[in-house]
């Protein structure tokens, strides 16, 4: 077994970590780097950036056959990322079926037989933990390890140093806040989104309240930045975050998904047909004109609606239903007009 990293893969840290230090300073776009350079880096299925919020750590980012599990919840105690916050140490574990220091439910449940994790520290300040994955036992050797410790500095530092540069710039106290809200409009990020909404169905199966998920999508983005350019497509997506945040309630969850898609939960005790009602009668007046330096464009969003029990009981069916109609929305629309 090869015990240390070969003179390619020294060559592999260099190059992210100099890709990292060079980066943007946003914390979002920061996590997704680092977990997908890590998977890269050590040929993983998976890998997650867990934060620590509370006595959670929160999948904050991830990447490969983790994507899915973005915005899932563990305790600390009693997890191995716990152990190794706990430790201040990488810990490797070879199989999880054997392993007495993993939470085997959680492993069972993200589809993992062996990982690695990587404690984030800068300082004394905690981070969070960097973890790659497989689902087959025994899938990674000690250069992995040291690999993944060597990169674990320049990681950490590029975090903090975005942390700060965002409290100086914008008055921002939490990176946690910083890794579950979009740069761009201020609103939540798909982290979160997908957190709120797995949370959100989990206290509904013992309550008669009811969710609703509604995925927005804005026509015309990309004419907008091929015409006038991407700091106008900008300015159009905020403005449509800014109207929509404007209409909805406090406990209502906006969250911009990536692009120009965005998310909406709603849970209250209001009947399908009047939340349906309701998030039409939001679509239709977040739509209209906005000026960007004297040019006149036209807001224009689809969007589509799942309700949960009915359309799905997870959060991936409620998702793929609501993305379902919102595309369908879409092509009428564009049958419509032309």
């Amino acid at each position: 077994m090869e015990t240390s990293p070969s003179e390619s893969t020294l060559e592999k840290i260099l190059k992210i970590q100099t890709e990292l230090s060079a980066a943007k300073p946003e914390v979002p776009f920061l996590l997704d780097l680092i977990t997908l350079r890590a998977k890269e880096l050590v040929s993983a299925e998976g890998t997650v950036f867990e934060l620590v919020e509370d006595n959670d750590l929160v999948y904050r980012a991830a990447s490969g056959s983790a994507s899915n599990q973005i915005g899932l919840r563990l305790k600390v105690s009693g997890s191995f990322s716990g152990l190794s916050l706990q430790s201040k140490q990488a810990l490797y574990c070879v199989d999880s079926e054997e392993d007495n220091r993993v939470n085997r439910d959680a492993c069972r449940v993200v589809g993992l037989r062996s990982m690695i994790v990587v404690p984030l520290y800068f300082d004394l300040e905690v981070l969070g933990v960097l973890k790659v994955y497989s689902s087959k036992p025994r899938a990674f050797a000690e250069s992995d390890i040291q690999a993944l410790d060597l990169l674990s500095g320049t990681m950490s530092a590029v975090l903090h140093n975005a942390h700060r540069w965002a409290e100086r710039e914008k008055k921002l106290q939490s990176i946690s806040y910083l890794a579950s809200h979009d740069a761009l409009t201020g609103i939540y990020n798909r982290s979160a989104f997908y957190d709120y909404l797995r949370r959100g169905i989990s206290q509904l199966h013992s309550n008669e309240i009811s969710l609703m998920v509604a995925m927005f999508d804005l026509d015309g983005l990309k004419q907008v930045n091929d015409t006038y350019g991407h700091a106008a497509g900008d300015f159009y997506i905020s403005k449509f975050a800014k109207r929509l945040l404007n209409l909805i309630h406090e406990n209502d969850v906006l969250a911009r998904l990536g692009g120009d898609e965005f998310g909406l939960i709603i849970v209250n005790s209001k009947s399908k047909e009047d939340k349906h009602t309701s998030i039409s009668n939001m679509t239709k007046l977040v739509e209209g004109e906005v000026i960007f330096e004297s040019t006149h464009l036209q807001i224009k969003a689809s969007m589509g609606i799942a309700h949960f029990p009915e359309d799905g009981m997870d959060l991936e069916t409620l998702i793929a239903k609501a993305d379902e109609r919102m595309y369908a929305n879409k092509r009428e629309r564009k049958k419509y007009q032309s």
